[in-house]
């Protein structure tokens, strides 16, 4: 994309005159136009970098406090020797007559 924006900037009087000889429309013509302007360029790398990053930060690794209460979890409730006891069973069933 960024190769894309460096070509449209650099090449962008050359694009300008190809759309302003080659097209009669002049609806399209304010859009191509449109479409090859900087500004509008520039938006769409800054929307993608916004997103890039949000989506990087979403998928950072946890901290050291996240790291030791997933660790402390996972004895807890794991079947590590920390865990606490399970309740015992009840041998007879006294619900029945």
């Amino acid at each position: 994309m960024l190769d894309e924006l460096d070509a449209t900037t650099t090449h962008f009087g050359a694009l300008a005159e190809l759309i302003e000889t080659h097209e009669d429309d002049p609806r399209r013509k304010a859009a191509m136009l449109k479409a090859i302007e900087l500004p509008g360029r520039a938006n769409v790398i800054k929307a993608l970098a916004t997103a890039f990053k949000t989506w990087s930060e979403a998928k950072a690794p946890d901290g050291k406090k996240a790291q030791r209460q997933a660790a402390a979890q996972e004895a807890a409730t794991g079947g590590s020797k920390f865990a606490p006891p399970v309740a015992p069973k009840l041998a007879v069933d006294n619900t029945r007559r």
